[in-house]
């Protein structure tokens, strides 16, 4: 697998963006609608998406909160490529791209009902923290930071 920071109109980001958000509109209903303007591409400070074989099969990007926090966000990866390893090296990509700016502090969010998710971020070195004021709600999701 290859990890690729791409530019915002990247095809292949859009696609695997477009299933993200049918994916979020299945398990959360139209509480995804209220990500779409800050989920746009042109709102990133970098995206990324990840090849198998020369397939794009993951996308992720980051976007900056302030000088010291980058906020991880857009990380999907393709059913029948889950578990493989791919998440974890667009969320570790991410984070170095952001450091390379001068973040040290990461921040994301996920569903509630993803459990797998904030499996991964915890295995990562994430620890739950209190929302920090994302669209969807404090109800419907659970954020996470690093510090490095």
């Amino acid at each position: 697998m290859e990890v690729r920071i791409v530019p915002v109109d990247n095809q292949d980001y859009a696609v695997l963006a477009q299933k993200l958000d049918d994916y979020y509109f299945e398990i959360v209903g139209p509480v995804q609608a209220r990500y779409a303007e800050v989920n746009k591409p042109h709102n990133m400070n970098a995206i990324c998406v990840v090849y198998e074989n020369g397939m794009p099969i993951a996308c992720g990007a980051w976007k900056k909160i302030d000088d010291e926090t980058a906020e991880i966000k857009r990380i999907y990866v393709l059913p029948e490529h889950r578990r493989k390893g791919a998440a974890s090296m667009i969320v570790k990509a991410m984070e170095a791209d952001a450091a390379k700016t001068g973040r040290r502090r990461f921040i994301l969010e996920t569903a509630r009902t993803t459990a797998d998710s904030a499996s991964l971020y915890l295995s990562l070195g994430y620890h739950e923290i209190d929302y920090y004021g994302s669209p969807a709600g404090a109800e419907n999701c659970r954020c996470f930071k690093k510090e490095i």
